[in-house]
């Protein structure tokens, strides 16, 4: 449930900076935000995963 409503939220935020966009120079920077967003959640998830393995290579 809680990662509907953050992609929902994260949807949504990237609706609104799409509709901001008036040239050509912030869409270059919304386009870095968002992947810098992207690498962020990756590297949260990758981190995620590792805490899990962990915890089960201890059972």
């Amino acid at each position: 449930m809680d990662q509907q409503l953050g992609r929902a939220f994260s949807t949504e935020l990237v609706r609104r900076e799409i509709d901001a966009i008036t040239s050509l120079e912030e869409a270059k920077r919304a386009a870095h935000l968002l992947l810098q967003q992207i690498e962020i959640q990756r590297q949260a998830m990758d981190l995620l995963i590792r805490m899990d393995w962990d915890s089960n290579d201890i059972l």
